[in-house]
């Protein structure tokens, strides 16, 4: 297996509870990374964003957990 690590964006408005249960569940990091298409005057920082990290596999379990537990918190909205 490879030891290669991966990053994936965290979706906006994710609650901190799934992804908090992702970590987890599936051994990765958070990283704080600058946006890279943000506009930002010359010498400002760029904001920062969170994504995930770790080996393509997790990552990509990851991804389909999060996906699950939103439809699950929007249907609370129905």
């Amino acid at each position: 297996m490879s030891n290669k690590k991966y990053l994936m964006p965290i979706p906006a408005g994710t609650p901190y509870s799934v992804i908090a249960e992702a970590v987890n569940k599936f051994n990765l990091e958070i990283v704080e990374m600058p946006v890279k298409e943000a506009m930002v005057e010359e010498g400002e920082k760029p904001p920062m964003m969170w994504v995930l990290k770790g080996e393509k596999e997790d990552l990509m379990k990851a991804k389909e957990f999060i996906c699950e537990r939103l439809k699950e918190k929007l249907k609370e909205f129905e």
